[in-house]
């Protein structure tokens, strides 16, 4: 994850957080393009169905997040959308607050994409690596 750091401040990440289900997700915001109202690339997926078991699936995404495709690394232009509910926001948290797995939930998880936790106001937040997602 890219750091930016002041003068005399500690080292920070831009995360882009959305929910997917019942948890507050973050991807770094470096990977995140664009964000539109409808779906326009050729794939598509929506966050719900790609990283959420359980559950309905009722609920359309709302926004799209345009992510670069890491499956096609020879065409620096190809891209895809994750679709997302509710809110999305941006925030720089500092890299001392971002924790890798355990290694037990590592070992269980349901999506490669899991790579870390975080608390925002006291709330846990999944971290997932953008690289690993797969529509």
């Amino acid at each position: 994850m890219p750091l930016h750091r002041g003068h005399h401040e500690q080292a920070q990440v831009a995360l882009v957080l959305f929910c997917v289900g019942p948890y507050r997700t973050a991807l770094e915001a470096r990977h995140v393009l664009a964000m539109t109202d409808h779906p326009m690339a050729p794939r598509t997926a929506n966050a719900q169905t790609l990283l959420y078991e359980g559950g309905d699936h009722d609920s359309p995404p709302n926004r799209w997040l345009t992510l670069r495709d890491a499956q096609a690394a020879s065409d620096n232009n190809s891209t895809w959308q994750l679709g997302v509910s509710g809110d999305i926001t941006l925030q720089q948290l500092p890299a001392n607050t971002l924790y890798p797995l355990p290694k037990l939930l590592l070992s269980r998880r349901f999506s490669t994409a899991l790579c870390g936790l975080t608390f925002v106001q006291q709330q846990l937040v999944l971290l997932l690596d953008a690289r690993k997602l797969n529509p």
